[in-house]
Order: structure tokens, then C-alpha cells, then sequence
């Protein structure tokens, strides 16, 4: 029986849909998904709830597709567990969610991810060959309209030993976010393990607000984070920046001072990426192309002076993964002026500050703002000196911007 499941969901995984054992599943991931439709199926808002209801039960049945046919018709159906409900969405939806499809004629093909693309043209690396690869029609066999972006996985096939098509892209496990022209999302990098935050000691100086906000987007996000003092070789005294890494130490997140010149914790840091899919991000000038060079020298990526007056100029104009030698790989990206919290509701943004997170429950107002509240346990950790006031006054300007 021909039969159509997710890319990345096996054929087996697929009998066990239909025998109607969903224990392999990921539901509250799969239910991620469905938020798009929020507002535009009430079958889905349904589902949304019997969630919260009875977090055992699955709200999202894998999409299946009884027919290979069915793939080029305008409608799919959408199996629920939940109450029987059949939600038929359009497809144009089901491509804004990441949900593409695969079906038993993928079985064998191989797979990569993309490590650059321009211009309607992607390098795929699948294990140690890279094949130039495109997307094929909406007539053809193998076909996908979903824009596909470097750190994708995709399953490829093979026209020769340089050459291929993009024949689906791979279910992504996380999808870092920047606001793009008319308030539209743009995916910047899939399928992180790793963000690495990088803020200069000197040339431009640290700026904690902005590390904060990077903090709060890759809590949201579901990356792990790790910030990064750059250019410490500028510096006489190091005791401001040790205060002001106790700060986020103290909170549990990692922190390492780095140098490009001297070498000081590179080794550190690529013990640290080690077999992660990482991605820089920091303001222009911090030093991320030096650093990188550091890391792995024959990468020989362009970096610029900063500017006295003006700060600093990007030296990465797209993004791109690169090989790391020691395992693992990196995403370059253009140093970024603005970042949004895409998906964040202004209440809930204290469960992206872990030392906030943590004091929640203890406020006697349920969902207090921690700005005004009486019996609120964060202004109390405040006065005792337990939570700093930096990262307090980053939270009461995210939630007012967030607003």
C-alpha cells in the first residue's frame, strides 16, 4: 500500500500509525506545529486544549496520506487522536508549517544538509562528498516548494558525482528566528545545537542588554547557549569581566573568555562544539570571523578593523556551514542589529530568564509582571541581592517592547 508519511518518519513508524500505536511519537513536538493554524481551524484550537487537558493523549496524529495521489490534490486530510476530529487544512498551510512529505520512494536516498545556497542553488554534503543540487518542479515525482535553508536536512538524488536534486527536506528540530520585510518570519539557521554568543570586552564594549536578549531568544528557541568574551587581550584588568560573567554563571550558563590574537580559550571552545551544529551570532565587530580563523585556520575568512566612529562592519554578507575538523559544524552568520521574540507572549517571558523561571511559583499573583505586585518573590530575591539588577531591568524592558 502506498502510503506517505513525514520526512524522517520511517515506513515502520508508519504501520504503527495505522495500527494505531503512536508510542513512537513526539507529540508535544508534533504539536508545536499545529499553533499555525491557531485562529484559522477551530478543529485545531480544539486539539490545542485536549492537550492541556490530558497531556498523555496525542492532539496530532502524524499526517498520513492513504494515497500517493493525494500528494497533488489541493486538500489533505489531518488525523486527531483527539475526539475523532478530521482537520483538513490547506496545503499552501501545511507548507508555512515545515511539514513536507516523503514516501517510500525516498527509502535509499541519500542524505545531507545544506551547507551554503545562492540563487536557487545548494551545496549538500552527504558524508564526504557535496553534490550542487536544485529543486525540482511541481510536476515532478521528487518535489518540494518549501524554501530550504543552510543547516537543512534534506534527502538528495543523485544525477552524477557533482550533481543532484533536493528531493525533501527533513523535519527541523529547531528553527532560529529573525523578523524579515513585512513583519514576516526568516529562518536563519535550522537544526541548531549550539548558539554560541560572542560580545567583545573592548571595540565595541560589552553590551549586557543585547547578550540578554540573545539569552532569551535561544531559551525560546530550545538551543543551548554559550557566551563567549571576545578580544580579551585587550584588556589590563580583567575584573569587570569576570563580575560581569559571574552574573550568567551564576544562573547556570556557560561562559569563556577568548582571544583571537593570543589563542587564549580556543581550545576550550572547540571542545565545547565538539559534535554540535553551532552557529555564531553577536553585533558586528565582536570578532566572530577572527575567531573562527582561530578555530580552524584554513577557513581564511575575511575580518575588517573596527571603525572609531562608527562601530563595527559586517565581514559576512550570507550565511554559511563550515567543516570542523575536530567534529562538528559551524554556521557564519552576518552580524545581526535586531533581533525580535517571535511567538513570545509578553506575559510568559520570566520562563525565558532561568533565575525569574525558577521564583515563579512562589508570587502570590497568579501570572505577576514582577514589576508592582505585592507578594511578588522576585522583588523580594531582588532587594536581597539574589537576582542581579542588570538582568532585572533587561526583563522589564523585553516585556514592555514585547507589548
Amino acid at each position: 500500500m502506498a502510503m506517505s508519511v513525514y520526512a524522517g518518519t520511517t515506513l515502520s513508524e508508519a504501520e504503527k500509525i495505522i495500527a494505531g500505536d503512536y508510542s513512537a511519537f513526539d507529540w508535544r513536538e508534533r504539536a508545536t506545529y499545529s499553533r499555525v493554524y491557531l485562529g484559522m481551524n477551530p478543529a485545531i484550537r480544539d486539539a490545542e486544549n485536549a492537550l492541556e487537558d490530558d497531556a498523555d493523549k496525542p492532539v496530532v496524529v502524524a499526517l498520513l496520506l492513504k494515497s500517493e495521489k493525494m500528494l497533488v490534490k489541493d486538500r489533505v486530510r489531518r488525523l486527531s487522536a483527539i475526539k475523532a476530529a478530521r482537520i483538513i487544512p490547506d496545503e499552501e498551510l501545511l507548507k508555512r508549517t515545515g511539514y513536507l512529505f516523503d514516501n517510500e520512494k525516498l527509502i535509499g536516498l541519500p542524505e545531507g544538509i545544506v551547507m551554503r545556497a545562492s540563487n536557487g542553488v545548494y551545496i549538500v554534503q552527504c558524508d564526504a562528498d557535496q553534490y550542487q543540487c536544485s529543486l525540482r518542479g511541481k510536476r515532478d515525482a521528487f518535489s518540494t516548494n518549501q524554501q530550504v535553508y543552510v543547516g537543512d536536512r534534506v534527502k538528495i538524488q543523485v544525477i552524477d558525482e557533482t550533481h543532484g536534486t533536493i528531493a525533501a527536506v527533513m523535519r527541523r528540530k529547531s528553527q532560529y528566528k529573525r523578523k524579515g520585510t513585512q513583519s514576516k518570519r526568516v529562518i536563519l539557521i535550522p537544526n541548531l545545537d549550539g548558539l554560541i554568543i560572542i560580545s567583545s570586552v573592548k571595540e565595541p564594549p560589552i553590551w549586557q542588554r543585547m547578550l540578554d536578549k540573545f539569552l532569551v531568544i535561544a531559551e525560546a528557541s530550545g538551543i543551548e547557549p554559550l557566551i563567549c568574551f571576545n578580544k580579551i587581550d585587550m584588556l589590563e584588568n580583567r575584573s569587570e569581566v569576570d563580575s560581569i560573567a559571574a552574573v550568567y554563571q551564576n544562573i547556570g550558563y556557560r561562559t569563556i573568555l577568548t582571544s583571537a590574537t593570543t589563542g587564549e580559550g580556543i581550545e576550550a571552545l572547540k571542545a565545547w562544539m565538539k559534535g554540535k551544529i553551532s552557529a555564531f551570532i553577536g553585533l558586528s565587530g565582536v570578532g566572530k570571523s577572527s575567531l573562527l580563523n582561530a578555530i580552524q585556520p584554513n577557513l581564511k575568512l575575511k575580518t575588517n578593523a573596527v571603525n572609531p566612529r562608527r562601530g563595527g562592519r559586517h565581514t559576512t554578507v550570507a550565511t554559511q556551514l563550515y567543516n570542523l575538523d575536530f567534529g562538528g559544524f559551524i554556521a557564519d552568520t552576518p552580524g545581526l542589529r535586531e533581533l525580535n521574540f517571535w511567538d513570545i507572549d509578553p506575559r510568559l517571558i520570566d520562563r525565558y530568564f532561568p533565575e525569574l523561571n525558577s521564583l515563579r511559583e512562589r508570587c502570590t499573583k497568579n501570572l505577576c509582571t514582577h514589576t508592582y505586585e505585592k507578594g511578588c518573590s522576585v522583588e523580594d530575591a531582588l532587594k536581597k541581592g539574589d537576582i542581579s539588577q542588570s538582568r532585572y531591568e533587561s526583563y522589564r524592558e523585553f516585556r514592555k517592547s514585547s507589548n
